[in-house]
């Protein structure tokens, strides 16, 4: 028999989603503080004093005194289970009927494909009948949708496997650019919580550079309380670059090419080319170098990120970098040491975020270096409550998005 609990004990909500193949961060008990503007809630069923299925519920307050229920990457439970299932979404729903939700939102981690960018786009065989069943419960489908804005989370995912990861399976093209990283002297390590001013710094370049909103209008508060709330299992990753050390090294070889440039005779005049078209690309770095060491100081971070672990699976959620360095390659060598720092951690994944459905837009143009599994997820799933006025938050819906269009 299936027992419906409210308010179960976020301790073994958690040890439940790390340990189900379908649980991921979003679903995390901590989640729910850093959506401090909704309600939350956890609600679980039980067999036989056994947690079989549970989920993080998010409760959005509308006008009127009317909510929404929306579960991130949830809810969690064995989508096989019809019967439980079945019981799960009734039970839901009658706690939704009693917040006076309009509908529920969810998400669920179901597959519809998962593939290399390259393979054969398989359909999984299970993801058509995990659909039709909570189709049958009522749940209204969202469908196969493409653009990002469309839903809440990306229906698209790159995420990184650590069995299928390596610094040999990467592309040439991708080995060079971590080679210029290396040769260039960038060293990516892990920072300290009091050096998020300088992952503040260099998401705000990123920002304005985009032309986009993420997160740094609060002077990295929000930074701040990932790393606070998920302790050890949150982490800054920093690119450092020491401009003293280079700037020095590029004097050394200008030195040395105008000593080998002095030593040419008259009748070596294709290798006097070559190397005065060399001896003017040394200068201008000299040059570039001595007014970066005199305005930025003889060491400079010029990328991060910021990541965390949950269970068996990694999230890479921010990143950002100083344009001036971007013929570095920092970013390159910044994520492949992230993502190897995921793994480190335990993690068997290291999501990168999402991606277009499209599969052809900036993201992934970067993402794909990285030899990572596009997720297709089945999208979301709207659990009708108050139907006329579900119905009614629909049309409102969709006439908002048209008016963006």
């Amino acid at each position: 028999m299936y027992i419906f609990k409210i308010g179960i004990p976020a301790v073994e909500h958690d040890k439940f989603i790390k340990e189900n193949p379908l649980g991921t961060l979003l679903q995390s008990s901590k989640w729910a503080e850093v959506k401090e503007n909704w309600k939350s809630e956890i609600l679980g069923v039980y067999k036989e004093n056994k947690l079989v299925a549970s989920s993080l519920v998010l409760i959005k307050p509308l006008p009127l005194g009317f909510t929404m229920l929306y579960t991130p990457r949830g809810p969690v439970m064995d989508f096989e289970n019809r019967e439980l299932v079945s019981f799960f979404l009734k039970s839901l729903r009658g706690y939704a009927k009693r917040q006076r939700a309009l509908f529920v939102k969810m998400d669920p981690v179901i597959l519809y494909r998962n593939f290399f960018l390259g393979d054969d786009q398989v359909i999984n065989g299970d993801a058509a009948r995990k659909i039709a069943l909570l189709k049958s419960t009522g749940a209204k489908w969202q469908g196969l949708t493409l653009d990002m804005s469309e839903t809440i989370q990306p229906r698209f995912q790159a995420n990184v496997h650590k069995e299928s990861f390596s610094e040999e399976i990467l592309s040439k093209k991708t080995r060079q650019m971590l080679r210029t990283a290396r040769n260039k002297g960038i060293r990516v390590r892990i920072a300290e919580t009091s050096e998020l001013s300088e992952f503040v710094r260099l998401m705000n370049l990123t920002e304005d550079r985009k032309g986009v909103k993420l997160r740094s209008g609060d002077n990295g508060g929000y930074y701040a309380k990932l790393l606070d709330l998920y302790g050890e299992d949150a982490f800054l990753m920093l690119a450092e670059l020491n401009l003293k050390e280079l700037l020095e090294q590029s004097v050394t070889r200008l030195k040395e090419n105008e000593e080998e440039i002095s030593k040419l005779k008259p009748n070596q005049e294709k290798k006097r080319h070559n190397l005065k078209e060399q001896h003017t690309s040394l200068l201008r770095d000299v040059n570039e170098l001595e007014e970066k060491v005199n305005t930025l100081g003889e060491v400079v971070n010029i990328a991060g990120t910021l990541s965390i672990r949950f269970g068996k699976t990694s999230e890479i959620l921010y990143a950002g970098m100083d344009d001036n360095f971007k013929r570095y390659m920092p970013a390159y060598l910044t994520w492949f040491e992230t993502i190897q720092e995921c793994f480190r951690r335990g993690a068997n994944a290291s999501n990168m975020g999402g991606l277009d459905g499209s599969l052809n837009d900036g993201l992934l143009k970067f993402k794909k270096s990285f030899h990572p599994v596009i997720e297709e997820f089945a999208g979301e799933f709207d659990l009708p409550v108050n139907l006329p006025l579900f119905k009614l938050s629909e049309w409102a819906y969709k006439l908002k998005k048209r008016k963006k269009i």
